[in-house]
């Protein structure tokens, strides 16, 4: 894995001194990002739901050929997934269960080598893809109390106890400690339909390194994302 991060850094560094001298257009993109975590514990996978949270950025678009070109940018987006009756056992409180939403915001770097191709005047349709690198710089687990009755009343009071910490998976919390990496780099693509300087996008990615900081349980980022662009 080092080396495909060196690989990829060389990529970068190799494909920034060969578009420096080129004038690039500017986007600016922002949308939805629809996010979850495959999780596999042993042998055994426990996925979780989607969650619908954000992705905002802006690129710089490098045109090296007729049609191609080379799509650097910087962007700040969600993740995570949630959980269904996930059971904690608190002293007073006791034993109950609970649903959690894990929320992640990353800053996240994308290197993408695109084509753009015009099909009518003033539309066109471009796809692009390559890697990206992401950083988690904060997180939250928010627990909500689930069924009725005593079950239901023991449920909220661990829910309000549970919320009452830090719960930031990237480092020690309330509940466990830290239980994943915030670094995490993998591969993404990218489908547009413009109309002039306007563009709807489609994208997806999926994080290729295990980002669990427990040893017997993996876990990898993917989401979907839709959002509207704008170049200048």
């Amino acid at each position: 894995m080092k080396k495909v991060i060196l690989s990829l850094v060389t990529l970068l560094a190799a494909t920034t001194l060969a578009t420096a001298q080129m004038r690039p257009a500017i986007k600016v993109e922002a949308g939805a990002n629809f996010a979850n975590q495959t999780t596999k514990i042993d042998d055994n996978s426990t996925d979780g739901k989607m969650m619908v949270g954000y992705r905002v950025g802006v690129g710089a678009e490098f045109g090296f050929a007729d049609g191609f070109y080379v799509n650097p940018g910087l962007y700040f987006l969600s993740r995570g997934q949630k959980l269904a009756d996930k059971e904690y056992s608190l002293p007073i409180v006791g034993s109950a269960k609970v649903d959690v939403t894990r929320w992640l915001h990353n800053v996240e770097i994308p290197v993408h080598v695109g084509y753009r191709a015009a099909f009518a005047p003033d539309m066109s349709v471009s796809i692009q893809a390559g890697p990206w690198f992401s950083y988690g710089f904060l997180g939250k687990d928010v627990y909500k109390a689930t069924g009725e009755g005593i079950a239901g009343d023991t449920a909220k009071k661990a829910a309000d106890e549970l919320n009452k910490g830090d719960n930031n998976p990237y480092k020690d919390g309330t509940v466990v400690k830290q239980s994943l990496k915030p670094f995490d780099l993998g591969v993404g693509m990218q489908a547009a339909f413009e109309y002039r300087q306007f563009g709807v996008n489609l994208g997806f990615e999926y994080g290729l390194l295990n980002t669990s900081n427990i040893d017997n349980v993996k876990v990898n980022n993917m989401n979907f994302y839709v959002g509207l662009g704008y170049r200048f």
